[in-house]
């Protein structure tokens, strides 16, 4: 490559996000037309984007793409909804995790900020089919983490890194974060294996990476600006709903100065609840001048009114992925009913070849904060108390028994049985039971015929279990 004749001053952000901006609306054969069809699969776009727009030989180095502007290259897809709306695929995975030398890093040293401080997103528009060379890019922008987002991911960063110094790389959960996770990166998730320090034990390879709801906040965003986009295929109206949607997510943190010295985001909103616990729903209302109801969102109501947020989306928590889950114990302190989660979708568990990329998987390791509550005596939903919050997520060891129902119930649906997947009393953690008792609910299974709809449930007393962890 000779350098004095690239068509962009390498040194220059501007001149950096000028050239980018020449693809937008466009495809690589419609720029570069001679050039030869690369190498296919993850990665392959952003290769030939390098190569062929910016004139470099891709690479693998710890240092940013464009390192003399400090500029870091990221080429990710989008999806189209049913509604028109372009959304992010999947997560936006940034540079590997050598585990042995991040141990070393202190967060301002580390691989993920010396490399990803500021990223360059093209985002494209994935079409089933498409080579590299066909894709269209829609999104051309820069993205630096804002103030409250950093402090959120250097939190999320410190998490992940205390488990390397510890030697528990192994069991590193996306589910640990918030904003920033470690993924499962390579041919096979989970197959490929590196070193980590303090262990004998070999850990999955790893990635840093954005949550895919985080990075839906930046394509919103760029809705904002349009010279950042190129036809995103979205009426006015659907922008206005989508900016409408957006702009009613509030944030619980609107300052650095919310938090107190080393308090992470999960603290902050504990020591928000903390002076409720023990307080019934109608002292709550009495407090903080406000009516609950008696709907199925009563839970997120409080948790919204005690968070101060006054609109239906908290910010932090859609960004972050985090499910709100409510738990009422009984008046003694046992626990009533298991926790359900979405149905099992037939149809699309028996083309999950890979434990770590099935939706069940991406349940168990998700983010949650429970909202625990105490029944009275004597029914009376104003008289439940708040008993305490929690944030959870299933502990590395427990997800083998998630993976074997998993692999039970695969199976099973693969060959049209229907009727006998795991139960309770078969399986210490999880199983899988109907949420409702119709026998007239049904869904499509597998094999295209009507069957009964079932969910995925953790067991009852593995929650009280948790829960008393906590106590």
């Amino acid at each position: 490559m000779n350098e004095s004749i690239l068509p962009y001053d390498k040194t220059s952000k501007e001149s950096i996000l000028e050239h980018a901006r020449k693809m937008l609306g466009k495809t690589l054969w419609d720029v570069y037309g001679e050039a030869k069809l690369v190498q296919s699969g993850k990665g392959g776009l952003g290769n030939a984007v390098e190569k062929y727009h910016f004139q470099y030989e891709p690479n693998s180095k710890s240092e940013p793409d464009f390192k003399e502007a400090g500029v870091e290259l990221k080429c990710t897809p989008l999806k189209t909804a049913s509604d028109g709306s372009m959304l992010s695929k999947e997560r936006l995975v940034l540079n590997m995790i050598d585990y042995v030398e991040e141990a070393a890093k202190t967060f301002y040293t580390s691989s993920f900020w010396k490399k990803n401080e500021l990223l360059l997103l093209m985002f494209y528009l994935h079409e089933e089919g498409k080579l590299p060379f066909d894709v269209i890019f829609k999104i051309v922008r820069y993205w630096k983490f804002p103030e409250t987002d950093l402090k959120i991911i250097k939190d999320d960063w410190a998490i992940i890194h205390n488990k390397i110094l510890a030697g528990k790389a192994h069991e590193i959960s996306e589910g640990d974060t918030l904003y920033l996770a470690a993924c499962t990166k390579g041919s096979r998730a989970g197959a490929e294996m590196r070193q980590q320090p303090k262990s004998e034990e070999l850990a999955p390879q790893r990635a840093y990476s954005i949550k895919s709801r985080y990075v839906n906040t930046i394509i919103l965003d760029s809705l904002k600006h349009p010279e950042m986009y190129h036809d995103l295929f979205v009426s006015e109206l659907q922008k206005k709903k989508i900016l409408k949607a957006q702009e009613t997510a509030e944030s619980v943190v609107r300052s650095i100065s919310d938090y107190r010295e080393s308090e992470t985001f999960e603290q902050l909103i504990e020591r928000k609840f903390s002076p409720y616990y023990g307080k019934t729903i109608a002292e709550i209302e009495k407090i903080l001048g406000v009516e609950f109801g008696q709907s199925k969102s009563m839970a997120y109501n409080v948790c919204r009114a005690i968070l101060g947020i006054k609109s239906k989306k908290i910010a932090e928590f859609e960004k972050a992925e985090i499910a709100i889950k409510t738990i009422r114990l009984e008046a003694n302190g046992n626990l009533k009913e298991a926790m359900s989660f979405p149905n099992v979708n037939y149809k699309e568990i028996v083309h999950e070849h890979f434990w770590e990329d099935s939706a069940l998987y991406e349940m168990f390791t998700q983010r949650f904060m429970f909202i625990i509550f105490r029944k009275p005596a004597v029914k009376n939903d104003k008289q439940v108390r708040l008993e305490k919050v929690m944030f959870w997520t299933m502990p590395f060891k427990d997800l083998e028994q998630g993976k074997i129902l998993w692999e039970d119930t695969r199976a099973k649906v693969a060959v049209g049985n229907y009727e006998h997947f795991i139960k309770a009393s078969e399986n210490p953690i999880c199983h899988i039971r109907p949420k409702a008792q119709n026998a007239a609910d049904t869904t499509e299974g597998a094999q295209g015929f009507q069957v009964k709809k079932m969910c995925y449930w953790l067991n009852r007393e593995y929650v009280l279990k948790q829960l008393n962890y906590s106590f």
